[in-house]
């Protein structure tokens, strides 16, 4: 789904492209990572110090003893850190959130504040599936296997008259899925989140996406979460993603610090993968 800051990718980038040592003046800063997400709980914000450039110091610690809040005009709601998770602090309460609302957050930490806004995005628009149920040949060898045609793409499709920017999240939801492949090399990687098949596309402005088949790696239900997002996120995506030779650090919106304060909005479809017995 989202990509953890890459401050220590983008040090070891910058320092390896001299020959000689760079030497920088020490720097601290705090860096938030904080998601909103319409119509769920799991709102919370991580807290860690950025590496300090001048000295042996490795950073990346967890931060413990701030105090976070939230606010939405008129309300305001203080975060809970949660101490078997250092530096990751919980709202208690579910927040009512509405496309168009301004969210801001405040972090004290020893005599400094850093702040960050974020406007929760649009709705996702309706989507419309090519097909919800497609029929996969279940075969016994790999020789079978290599002969099997597989169907057309899966093709999604939606209005984005504004060319606002969406994800998708495709995930195979099975408890115990079956292999499309009948003998699947014994390293290939499980996908994460507890998930078989784990897809998580970059951010499109396109009206329409194409799910090649071949992607797929299991039989059953599969899940599409269809996530609106706004310009902070592609702008951290799009940082992230940056040529090696490029050296911009990570976007950020956190002023007085560095990292994300963003929000998701997002709906949900489904598919099968039906195999089809010879």
């Amino acid at each position: 789904m989202i990509k953890r800051f890459g401050i220590f990718l983008f040090i070891s980038t910058l320092t390896s492209c001299y020959d000689t040592e760079l030497v920088f003046e020490d720097q601290y800063k705090a860096v938030v990572e904080a998601y909103l997400y319409v119509d769920k709980e799991d709102n919370k914000v991580k807290l860690s110090n950025m590496i300090s450039f001048g000295s042996d110091t490795v950073g990346g610690e967890m931060i413990t003893g701030a105090q976070i809040t939230m606010h939405h005009n008129p309300d305001s709601w203080i975060l809970t850190h949660n101490e078997s998770i250092p530096g990751t602090y919980y709202l208690e309460e579910e927040l009512t959130m509405t496309a168009g609302d301004t969210f801001s957050l405040s972090v004290e930490l020893h005599e400094e504040v850093l702040t960050a806004k974020t406007i929760i995005p649009d709705d996702p628009p309706p989507v419309s599936m090519s097909a919800y149920r497609i029929n996969i040949p279940k075969v016994e060898s790999m020789m079978e296997f290599r002969q099997v045609e597989m169907p057309d793409p899966l093709e999604l499709t939606w209005d984005n008259p504004e060319a606002k920017y969406f994800f998708l999240n495709i995930q195979n939801i099975e408890s115990n899925p079956i292999s499309i492949m009948p003998d699947p090399p014994m390293d290939r990687p499980f996908a994460g989140g507890g998930f078989a098949f784990q897809m998580i596309t970059q951010p499109t402005n396109d009206n329409f996406y194409s799910i090649d088949i071949r992607q797929l790696t299991h039989y059953g239900y599969h899940r599409i979460v269809f996530t609106s997002v706004n310009d902070e996120y592609v702008n951290l995506y799009s940082s992230l993603n940056q040529d090696s030779r490029e050296l911009n650090e990570p976007y950020s919106n956190i002023e007085n610090g560095l990292g994300i304060f963003t929000a998701f909005n997002s709906d949900t479809l489904y598919f099968e993968v039906v195999p089809v017995y010879q």
